[in-house]
């Protein structure tokens, strides 16, 4: 265990995660300065401030940071990502470590972009590059980034996207965090959240439409919808007249029939994801899939006969993978030639079988391999990369990336990840967020993460988001 002590109390949390960048221990604060294995003090006087980080004897100080021009938002901005830096600074140099995305700890690489260049008005490539230590190849990643988001990525208060949640899966994988259940276990609960579910769905477009919100795009996620049964699902589906975006996840192949698909097809669902994670039957069984390869491949070829643009997920640094396992799933994938394809990079989550067995992420750089080798093959195959975000606990402090075929990029993705559209969020753990645009900030407010308290408390969730959508 590792005890930090900083006299930045509102940045300490973020600190932290620095911290977490290089070392793998647990990392935890402390109000004794004596006791602290690192120590940041942040020297603040006079609208000046230097950053001292000492760790094992050594001492990282800043240059001053003069921030006597700005108000008090963009100070603190600054405080936090100076203080930040010092710490890396001083970690690296005892580390050695070369991190691709720098000093950066957060979910949102590419919304930080945008915010460099229309709230600091600097050229964030240069800011990446020289003072959050971000290497190239992650800016051009980035850059590329932007350019396939010109024309799809919208600021606008008056729209908003629905998302509704189905924590029910038919297996449970061992990376898996979220508060899902396996739904035979569970049988009882389905139809209790499907009423529940129904009237959060239908109170939420009252809601919109009461305030002058357009539906923008409607994405059901989960857990897997498709482990519904097909009646079920519809329940869901046919409250939705949409002429817009419209998602529905299938990740499961095993979960995918004939009736399912042509239900979601006749009510205008537009998008649908098979998500394989692996090319591989053993690595299937490992971590908890019901299905088969021979499954992806059927489930696939069976949903090409509708008219649904189709995203495909992998994960690299699947348990016992090596490069050459992962760059067949890569490779089959391309065949398969999907108009979507998101590679992620293994995190261990907290509350997941994979993070309780093996407890660290891996960090040889097997996992950069990977990820490079996707990016490689996906450009040669014509997709680009139009979506990005960043987890804790990723292998090699990496990241996840959404590719698509020309025009096929997911706006629901854009929406959600460069957050400029509100997000009303249906379900349990459901977290939704109203975005104001103009006044450069965000609102929150979350459902009950399990089902039963869902249930229970339905009608004071209901009034939280009455009040966080209703125009004043």
């Amino acid at each position: 265990m590792i005890k930090i002590y900083s006299n930045l109390t509102d940045f300490v949390a973020d600190i932290i995660d620095e911290v977490k960048l290089f070392i793998l221990d647990t990392v935890v604060t402390t109000d004794d300065i004596g006791s602290a294995d690192i120590v940041h003090i942040c020297d603040y006087q006079q609208d000046n401030a230097v950053n001292t980080c000492t760790y094992l004897g050594h001492t990282y100080k800043s240059q001053t940071l003069i921030l006597n021009s700005y108000g008090k938002l963009q100070k603190d901005r600054y405080l936090k990502r100076y203080a930040k830096l010092s710490v890396y600074h001083c970690m690296q140099e005892i580390t050695h470590k070369q991190l691709p995305w720098g000093s950066l700890t957060g979910i949102r690489p590419t919304k930080l972009a945008y915010d460099i260049k229309q709230k600091e008005g600097s050229d964030y490539q240069q800011v990446f590059r020289d003072i959050l230590c971000v290497s190239p190849e992650k800016i051009q990643l980035v850059s590329d980034i932007l350019s396939e988001q010109m024309g799809f990525r919208e600021q606008n208060d008056d729209k908003v996207d629905l998302y509704v949640g189905i924590p029910f899966c038919v297996s449970r994988c061992i990376y898996c965090s979220f508060t899902s259940g396996v739904i035979d276990k569970l049988k009882l609960q389905v139809e209790p959240y499907l009423d529940k579910l129904i009237e959060e769905i239908k109170f939420s477009l009252k809601l919109a439409k009461e305030n002058g919100y357009e539906v923008s795009n409607i994405y059901i996620g989960g857990g897997t919808p498709t482990a519904l049964t097909c009646k079920q699902l519809q329940r869901v589906i046919e409250l939705f007249d949409p002429t817009c975006e419209f998602t529905v996840e299938a990740g499961r192949p095993d979960t995918i029939d004939e009736d399912k698909l042509r239900m979601l097809a006749d009510h205008n669902v537009n998008r649908i994801c098979i998500n394989p994670q692996s090319f591989n039957d053993k690595t299937l069984s490992i971590i908890g899939r019901s299905h088969s390869v021979q499954d992806i491949y059927d489930k696939y070829n069976m949903t090409r006969n509708y008219p649904f643009l189709i995203n495909m997920d992998l994960i690299a640094g699947l348990p016992n993978e090596n490069l050459d396992d992962f760059v067949y799933s890569i490779n089959e994938t391309v065949k398969l030639s999907p108009h979507n394809i998101t590679v992620h990079s293994l995190a261990l989550k907290k509350g997941s079988t994979l993070k309780e067995q093996d407890g660290n992420v891996y960090d040889d750089g097997k996992v950069a391999q990977m990820i490079d080798y996707a990016q490689n093959t996906l450009y040669n195959a014509n997709y680009r990369p139009y979506y990005l975000y960043r987890q804790k606990y990723v292998s090699d402090s990496l990241e996840n990336v959404g590719y698509c075929q020309s025009g096929a990029q997911c706006i629901y993705n854009i929406d959600i990840m460069e957050e400029t559209i509100s997000i009303m969020a249906c379900g349990c753990n459901a977290i939704s967020k109203r975005v104001y645009n103009t006044q450069s900030r965000i609102e929150r407010q979350a459902n009950p993460k399990d089902v039963k308290t869902y249930i229970d408390s339905f009608d004071k969730y209901m009034q939280h988001k009455r009040a966080l959508f209703e125009r004043k």
